[in-house]
């Protein structure tokens, strides 16, 4: 018996061995394999032209001699002075640039210039110099209160006197889900201990407790240094989430919920008889052998299982044990391909919440009829219907003699002006419409004035300018019939004087329309505040109306132009919109080889205390990869971006 037993530990042992072996080599094939895949992105990213055309130099060059809105510094001016021509005040403390160097004689750079963390502006505001330093534990205690909201901060710092905001927050279903005591609320540009009031008629108020709602997690997170005292609850906040203060029958429902999913699909269903089965275990004082059991059934997701439970804190602490171990196992596939697959056929973590919200969370396609895995879940949408493969064509970007950089604004207008119904220009030559643009044309060696094209001769294989399918179009010289197959963006420089018709005469078309594009955006739009916070309303507007925008990105020595066809608003956080754009740096076959649908940037809605009041602007963050190497964003750079509907620069109400 003994020699059997050692013979089948050995079995087991070496079977064992072979699993282990076997699935270290697969996940590390995957692993290498996503390496080589991010290795050639990067590689690809760093390729990809800019348009010097479309830049902060360009800027400067045709406008340097010009303000921006009120300010009092010229383009030229704050280059020269390393400050950031596109805001009034390029630290954000609230002081202008002009007033930091001419008037308190700060650095404009800086949010204190003595570096002690106090602003300039609070310095100035309490009739202090801004250029001596102040030592904080000298600084005696002040209450902010806000007696509508019912908070106060108590506070010796005094940049919250000067920057910080306290606002309500609203979210409807959070509410109705969690019942929170009072009104939740945010506190902007403050890091502290704050008081949130509580109602009188609140029972057990020792046992309240209260929570940040954070926005990336979309979870609840309880506030870790808090204490209640007398009628309000004291917490020490370092974000600025909402804050919740719930009462204590919803806050037992907040428990931690550990859920597994396992999915066999047709192979499950054929042994077992459904396609998923999930566990939903309840954190409780000890195991419990009984089961509430469910099932559910879905016409495109097939049969789901369902076992609620509770377990104790052995079971529990044996489960933290077993997702953690599954976490680094799956730890080198993250963000790949591979980890898709995994999560499709096993899913696993924990959750805090109530039980409904348990399940809807481990199980979306059952409970949200719009489930989608791709999907950002939003509080308002506004599409245009835009397809990136029917509305856009198949090729994108391209270098040409004269458009070195790209001749991304041409493409884009050419995409938007056909979307939007408005005509194209059946013949054009360039022509400088500025007195700067025709000094530059014949004084310089721009060679523009070469540009133009005439579609008459083969309109009739452009059937795109009727139907609005530009997508069908495939180029048919063979110099260049590969391009929007597998290829989608080569560094070859495709000269329409080279290739024959008809995709001479488009690329002639792209090419003209490109400068005639930057033409409208650099020479006959000056600069503007392009920050202004109600661009964003008019870019809604232009979208609600079925019109998508072009938007032009700048930055130092090059640029880009992307089109904007939907507008997304966060279903938590009130000041993230998503504006989706196509970008022909990646049309639809080379966003599929990313195995991507759509690209993105993010519009933050900000606003910040100034010498003057208060300035409402947003910040716009468009990094569609996890890479530097193609980001356009002046959340940590100097970048701008404009919007244009059909040739009309959007400047704000």
């Amino acid at each position: 018996m003994k020699k059997f037993l050692r013979v089948v530990g050995k079995i087991i042992f070496i079977l064992f061995t072979v699993f282990v072996a076997s699935s270290l080599l697969i996940v590390g094939g995957i692993w290498g394999y996503q390496k080589y895949k991010d290795y050639k992105l990067e590689k690809y990213l760093k390729a990809l032209p800019e348009d010097p055309t479309i830049s902060t130099d360009m800027t400067v060059k045709l406008h340097g001699d010009e303000k921006i809105g009120g300010q009092k510094m010229t383009i030229q001016e704050k280059v020269d002075a390393g400050l950031n021509p596109y805001v009034a005040d390029t630290s954000g403390n609230g002081i202008s640039d002009w007033d930091a160097l001419h008037t308190y004689h700060t650095d404009p750079k800086k949010f204190s210039t003595t570096d002690d963390g106090i602003s300039d502006l609070a310095k100035i505001k309490e009739g202090l110099d801004p250029t001596k330093p102040l030592d904080k534990d000298a600084i005696e205690e002040f209450s902010i209160e806000d007696e509508k909201l019912d908070v106060a901060i108590h506070t010796n710092d005094l940049n919250a006197k000067y920057h910080s905001f306290i606002e309500s927050y609203q979210q409807d279903e959070l509410e109705a889900i969690y019942e929170p005591v009072r009104e939740p609320v945010q506190f902007f540009n403050y890091t502290g201990e704050v008081e949130l009031k509580l109602p009188e008629k609140v029972k057990n108020k020792k046992k309240l407790k209260a929570f940040y709602f954070d926005f990336d997690k979309e979870d609840f997170v309880e506030i870790k240094k808090q204490r209640v005292e007398d009628d309000a609850i004291f917490a020490t906040i370092n974000d600025s989430f909402p804050v919740f203060i719930l009462d204590p029958n919803t806050y037992e429902k907040i428990e931690k919920y550990y859920y597994f999913r396992v999915s066999g699909f047709q192979f499950s269903r054929a042994v077992a008889g459904f396609d998923h089965k999930v566990f939903i275990f309840k954190r409780a004082w000890r195991d419990s052998d009984n089961f509430v059991e469910d099932k559910y059934e879905d016409e495109e997701y097939g049969i789901t299982e369902l076992s609620i439970g509770t377990i104790g804190p052995i079971s529990a602490a044996f489960l933290d044990g077993v997702y953690a171990l599954l976490d680094k196992i799956f730890a080198p596939l993250d963000g790949t391909d591979g980890t898709l697959l995994a999560r499709a056929l096993l899913d696993y973590g924990t959750v805090m919440g109530t039980p409904d919200y348990v399940k809807k969370y481990s199980m979306p396609w059952i409970f949200d009829e719009e489930f989608n895995q791709e999907e950002v879940y939003s509080a308002k949408v506004i599409d245009t219907g835009f397809l990136s493969n029917a509305n856009a064509f198949r090729f994108g970007n391209m270098l040409t003699p004269l458009g070195d950089g790209g001749i991304c604004a041409g493409i884009v207008r050419v995409i938007e002006r056909v979307f939007n119904q408005e005509e194209i220009e059946k013949e054009l030559s360039y022509k400088p419409e500025t007195v700067k643009s025709w000094l530059r044309e014949y004084l310089g060696s721009a060679g523009y004035k070469s540009l133009s094209y005439n579609l008459e001769p083969q309109l009739d294989q452009y059937a795109f300018l009727e139907d609005g399918y530009l997508y069908g179009y495939r180029f048919t010289d063979e110099q260049i019939s590969y391009i929007g197959k597998e290829t989608y963006i080569d560094d070859i420089v495709i000269d329409p004087s080279k290739i024959d018709e008809p995709d001479r005469t488009l690329v002639k078309m792209l090419e003209t329309q490109w400068i005639y594009a930057n033409e409208m955006i650099n020479y006959k739009t000056k600069p503007y505040e392009s920050s202004n916070i109600t661009i964003i309303d008019q870019v809604e507007d232009a979208l609600a109306n079925g019109n998508i925008v072009y938007a032009s990105l700048h930055k130092g020595s090059g640029g880009h132009a992307v089109n904007i066809y939907k507008m997304e608003y966060d279903e938590f956080d009130p000041d993230l919109i998503r504006l989706y754009a196509y970008d022909s740096n990646f049309p639809y076959g080379r966003l599929k080889q990313e195995k991507k649908r759509e690209l993105f940037m993010n519009i933050y809605k900000k606003k910040r205390k100034t010498a003057d009041g208060v300035e409402e602007y947003f910040e716009f963050d468009y990094t569609p990869f996890s890479s530097k190497n193609y980001s356009y964003n002046n959340t940590t750079d100097d970048h701008e971006i404009r919007f244009f509907v059909n040739d009309q620069a959007l400047k704000g109400k």
